[in-house]
C-alpha cells in the first residue's frame, strides 16, 4: 500500500505537470463544458476516472446558469445570461474503455438584441481507465477490470487514472439573428461552425477514509471558421470529496461535500483576417463548493456554485460577457447508470 507521504508526492508531481501544461498556448468559448463526473463521491466540474464497466449505459444531464456582470462600455448591448443544457449518453465498451456522446443546447440572452438559442455541436469523448495498484503481490499499471466499474466498492490501494480524447462536429446553430435582423456574433451562437479537439488526463485516490482527492487537466483546441478562430482552452481542476453520510440500503445511500478549485486559461481569439482580438482571453480561478447525493446504487445528483475568485484578463476594461466576468455559475447534474 502507498504511504501517505508517497500519496502526497504523487499529487504534488501531478499538480506540477498540470501547471506546466497550463503554460502552453490556449480562449474564451462561452459554452458550458461537460465533465465525466458521475457516481458516488465523484466531483462535479472536475472530471472523474470512474469507469462505466463493460455493457453499462449512462444517462447524464448537466444544467448550467450563468449571469454576467453588466459594464457601462457595453451598454445597451450587455450580454445578460447564458443557460446550457448538456445531455450525455455513455456506454462501456470494455471495463476500461467508456465512450460518451454529448448533445448541448444553449440559450444566450443579450440586452436589447434578444435571445439566441438552439442546438450546439455534437461531441464525443473517449475515456480509457487504468490504475497503479496491487495484483498478486506485484505493483504496477493495470487496465480497469470489473472491480473498477460504477457500483463496485472503491479500492483504497489503487491510484485510479484515465486518459481522455474527444472532438466535436459543427452541427450546431450558427446563423441566429438578433432583434435588428443581424446575425449574432459567433460568441452568441449555440454552435462553433468548426470542429474542436480535446485531450485530457484524470487521477483520483482515496487519501484517507471518506476523503477522495481528484485532479484533471485538459486542452481544447478550436479550428478556424469563416469568422475567425476562438482561442484554445486549458482547464486545471482539483476536487476534494468528503463523505458525510452513508446508508447502503437507504433511499439516500450517500451524501458527499465537494470542494473544487477550477482554473481556466484562455488565449486570444482571432478574427477572419487572422488578427488577434486583444480584448479576449486571460486566466480565471474559480472556487466551487458543492454537494453530491447518491440514491440507491445508480442515481446521482450534483450541485455546485462556481465563484470567480481571481482573474487576469487581457484588457479587462474592454471585456464583457466572458469567462471571469460572471456573477457566478450555478451547476446541477443528474446521472443514471444501468
Amino acid at each position: 500500500m502507498l504511504t501517505g507521504k508517497r500519496n502526497m508526492h504523487f499529487m504534488v508531481g501531478f499538480m506540477v505537470l498540470c501547471i506546466f501544461v497550463i503554460s502552453m498556448r490556449s480562449s474564451s468559448a462561452h459554452h458550458g463544458g461537460v465533465s465525466t463526473a458521475f457516481g458516488p463521491g465523484a466531483p462535479i466540474e472536475t472530471a472523474s476516472p470512474l469507469a462505466l464497466g463493460k455493457g453499462n449505459f449512462l444517462l447524464y444531464e448537466k444544467f448550467e446558469y450563468v449571469p454576467f456582470e453588466h459594464k457601462g462600455h457595453a451598454d445597451p448591448e450587455n450580454i445578460d445570461t447564458f443557460t446550457f443544457f448538456n445531455t450525455l449518453v455513455g456506454y462501456g465498451f470494455t471495463d476500461a474503455l467508456s465512450v460518451y456522446a454529448i448533445l448541448p443546447v444553449a440559450i444566450k440572452e443579450q440586452d436589447s438584441l434578444g435571445t439566441s438559442s438552439g442546438l450546439g455541436d455534437l461531441g464525443f469523448i473517449f475515456q480509457y481507465g487504468f490504475k497503479y495498484g496491487e495484483r498478486d503481490g506485484i505493483r504496477g499499471l493495470y487496465g480497469y477490470g470489473p472491480e473498477d466499474s460504477y457500483g463496485a466498492e472503491y479500492s483504497t490501494d489503487d491510484l485510479k487514472m484515465a486518459l481522455q480524447a474527444g472532438f466535436s462536429v459543427p452541427t450546431g446553430e450558427t446563423s441566429n439573428r438578433d432583434n435588428n435582423g443581424n446575425i449574432f456574433d459567433m460568441g452568441m451562437q449555440p454552435g462553433f461552425d468548426a470542429p474542436t479537439f480535446m485531450f485530457g488526463f484524470v487521477a483520483s485516490k482515496m487519501i484517507f477514509p471518506h476523503f477522495t482527492l481528484t485532479g484533471d487537466t485538459s486542452l481544447t483546441t478550436f479550428t478556424e471558421h469563416n469568422d475567425g478562430k476562438p482561442g484554445n482552452e486549458i482547464r486545471f481542476n482539483i476536487a476534494g470529496g468528503y463523505e458525510i453520510y452513508e446508508k447502503k440500503n437507504g433511499f439516500l445511500s450517500r451524501l458527499d461535500i465537494i470542494a473544487e478549485t477550477n482554473m481556466l486559461h484562455l488565449t486570444k481569439d482571432q478574427d477572419e483576417a487572422n488578427e488577434t482580438d486583444d480584448a479576449t482571453g486571460g486566466t480565471i480561478l474559480y472556487l466551487s463548493p458543492g454537494l453530491r447525493a447518491t440514491f440507491g446504487k445508480h442515481v446521482s445528483i450534483g450541485m455546485l456554485i462556481k465563484l470567480p475568485t481571481w482573474k487576469d484578463l487581457n484588457n479587462e476594461s474592454e471585456q464583457q460577457g466572458a469567462e471571469g466576468l460572471e456573477e457566478y455559475r450555478a451547476v446541477v447534474t443528474c446521472s443514471i447508470s444501468f
